[in-house]
């Protein structure tokens, strides 16, 4: 799957938010990421305290942070990368290949959900 083409600083502002939310766990949770793709297949925005990834097609327009108008959003800290729906689905699931995330059955499913939703969009 081709990605955009990104800066270098993009790219980290990606990785940093999906590792966030991959590594960042409850009492409940062992990972955010699961949670946060189905908000994504659900066209909601979902972010935890430094991370979130978030969609202009949310229903909640509070979850929508003002610089996003069209696609998907990245946040890490207080940096931001804002993608076509498209785009943002091809950085998610390249990312999740690269690290080993697709070995996991709901993740793999997730991601094929997400495919089927928004890659027409590019």
């Amino acid at each position: 799957m081709q990605t955009p083409n990104l800066t270098a600083k993009q790219e980290s502002i990606i990785h940093n938010c999906l590792l966030d939310l991959l590594e960042s766990h409850s009492l409940n949770n062992p990972s955010f990421l699961s949670k946060a793709l189905d908000s994504l297949i659900e066209s909601r925005g979902f972010g935890i305290e430094m991370s979130g990834i978030y969609i202009s097609t949310d229903d909640d327009y509070e979850n929508i942070p003002e610089y996003l108008k069209t696609g998907i959003a990245f946040e890490f800290m207080d940096d931001h990368v804002s993608l076509p729906f498209g785009e943002a689905i091809a950085c998610i699931t390249n990312w999740c290949n690269k690290n080993n995330q697709t070995a996991n059955a709901s993740i793999n499913s997730k991601l094929k959900a997400l495919q089927k939703k928004f890659m027409r969009a590019l």
